[in-house]
């Protein structure tokens, strides 16, 4: 205990604790080697500067106890998703998970959260045994370090001139830790003060949408949104297992077209739902979110009535903005405390109420489940359970099969409940049509890479590749029948999902928009594909070859007949 009492040997302590991520990062990140060794020594030299200002060691780690969070965080990260720095996105995740959330994630973090409570509280506890210590380092050991770090910050600086020279990809704001997660917090305050501020930046905007149809009979719109489902395992996309049974059968298969290559435009649910509920996808413009408002207020111009039920906690995001867009919202989960988990079938039971009660109202209905969202156990009553044994401790590779046993439980049952959305609304007799895809996919440790879970910096092709389903009522079919007849020839065709929602649920509803484009549209003649874009951290439209898809991920795009880029 005498040796931690030494302000000297809490010095390096500190300083061991500060770099500790950067050096994860020299093994976990596929940066260059110049890159990753600057990485470790532009920021230690800085550390060790910083830690010479004052004489107790102790008070500069509290001086520092913003970039000790940083490290601490860079690590759990490290540990979920094997590399990258701490992305915007997962800042505001922070804001936007809820607390059920959160601790059903952290349940599989523990030996990631452990580890940097043990070291990271170590420091704290040591902190305060230097703050109280009467003794001080050395002056002269202070001088010294100083010329030091001094000399070891002129290398670092003139390395980092060198690979800026060397390497046209490197931006000090992305590669270098903690600059990177400085960045990172800043843009994520930006952008959570203007979702905040939307309301305001949104008022008065306009779709000019008008129906082109005669309204005399009301048609019905339902968009569903699944969660975390991706496409590999449903058996309606050629997985080996029945996990689709009911969009399989003949009743549905008739009616019912599947797209093939769809992707999505983003791995996280907070990105990739607004990117499905406005225009902003195909405008490639993504601040535009700001100030645009969404699909549900374009049918409501057109004479619409909207409803928006979701499975999921409010968070304050934009999907919340765009949900309150409709005249009937309602979100499950509001008056249920936090451990509730309902399941997605409730939803069609308020599909059923509000089709009953608006009988001659044209009807845009958008459904929000919780779908596929890990902890994937809780997310279908034990009845629907096919598949098993689904018993696993933890959320570890050895586990992969018990985890992928759930998981298919889960894509049973949105199977299920689809279906059971087609039954309501062909048993209704209006015109319907109901469009279903994911907001995105989910990793399993389905390679050598062992990731597991979503929303990481870098995509994976399991985070990438969604369904995207169209079915109708027999009434629809035949009221429009060479609409349905082009939504079935487009089947084959690579599509990113965000981009084509907006237009081909307007183009299909007979509604004309100023911001509706034709060939983004699946029912229309019109439609070509686009090139297809990932929207990274930085909100910037990327292709998929410069997104940070690594060759297994290209692999698979192959493996499965996808086009790529």
């Amino acid at each position: 205990m005498h040796l931690f009492k030494n302000q000297h040997i809490l010095f390096w302590i500190f300083l061991g604790m500060l770099i500790l991520p950067n050096l994860f990062m020299f093994f976990t990140e596929s940066t260059g080697t110049l890159t990753r060794v600057v990485n470790i020594l532009l920021p230690l030299a800085a550390y060790w500067m910083a830690m010479t200002l004052k004489a107790k060691p102790g008070h500069m780690f509290w001086w520092l106890f913003f970039f000790d969070f940083l490290a601490a965080f860079q690590i759990v990260l490290l540990y979920l998703f094997g590399e990258s720095p701490i992305a915007v996105d997962m800042f505001l995740n922070v804001i936007t998970t809820n607390p059920t959330e959160v601790n059903e994630l952290l349940s599989q973090l523990l030996p990631s959260v452990i580890f940097v409570i043990v070291v990271y509280g170590t420091g704290i506890g040591l902190s305060i045994v230097s703050i109280r210590n009467r003794a001080k380092l050395r002056e002269g050991f202070r001088h010294n370090q100083r010329i030091l770090s001094g000399a070891l910050l002129i290398v670092s600086l003139i390395l980092l001139g060198v690979n800026c020279f060397k390497d046209n990809r490197f931006r000090i704001q992305d590669d270098i830790f903690p600059i990177n997660g400085c960045y990172n917090f800043a843009l994520a305050f930006e952008r959570a003060y203007q979702s905040a501020n939307y309301v305001n930046t949104s008022a008065g905007f306009k779709h000019d949408a008008v129906l082109t149809r005669s309204d005399s009979v009301p048609e019905v719109y339902v968009l569903v949104i699944g969660e975390t489902l991706f496409a590999d395992h449903m058996a309606l996309y050629g997985y080996d297992r029945p996990t689709t049974p009911h969009l399989q059968g003949d009743s549905i298969a008739r009616s019912l077209v599947r797209y093939r290559d769809a992707i999505t435009m983003s791995n996280t649910t907070h990105k990739s739902v607004p990117l499905l509920l406005t225009p902003v996808a195909s405008q490639a413009h993504y601040d535009s979110l700001y100030r645009e408002r969404g699909l549900i207020s374009a049918f409501e111009e057109a004479g619409f009535k909207s409803s928006f039920y979701s499975n999921q906690r409010r968070n304050g995001s934009f999907i919340d903005f765009l949900g309150c867009e409709a005249q009937d919202v309602h979100f499950i989960k509001d008056s249920l405390p936090l451990s509730a988990n309902p399941y997605d079938e409730q939803l069609v039971t308020l599909l059923q109420r509000r089709l009953k009660a608006q009988p001659t109202q044209p009807l845009l209905i958008v459904l929000h489940c919780y779908g596929s969202h890990f902890e994937y156990r809780d997310r279908y009553p034990a009845d629907h359970q096919v598949f098993g044994d689904t018993d696993f401790p933890t959320a570890e590779k050895q586990y992969r099969q018990q985890l992928v046993n759930a998981y298919d439980n889960t894509v049973a049952y949105a199977d299920f409940v689809l279906s059971r959305v087609m039954t309501v609304l062909q048993a209704s007799g209006r015109p319907a049509v109901m469009l279903f895809t994911s907001d995105h996919g989910e990793d399993i440790f389905d390679d050598s890479r062992g990731r597991f879970l979503h929303a990481s910096p870098i995509p994976t092709y399991y985070q990438l590749r969604v369904p995207f389903i169209a079915w109708a009522t027999d009434a629809w079919r035949q009221a429009h029948a060479a609409q349905w007849q082009t939504l079935v020839a487009h089947a084959e065709q690579p599509i990113s999902t965000n981009m084509v929602m907006y237009h081909t649920l307007l183009d299909l509803a007979g509604i004309r928009s100023r911001l509706l484009k034709p060939e983004l549209a699946l029912g229309n003649a019109a439609f070509q594909p686009a090139q297809r874009l990932y929207v990274n951290d930085h909100n910037e439209f990327r292709t998929l070859d410069n997104c940070g898809l690594k060759p297994l991920d290209i692999d698979q795009f192959a493996k499965h007949n996808l086009r790529y880029p």
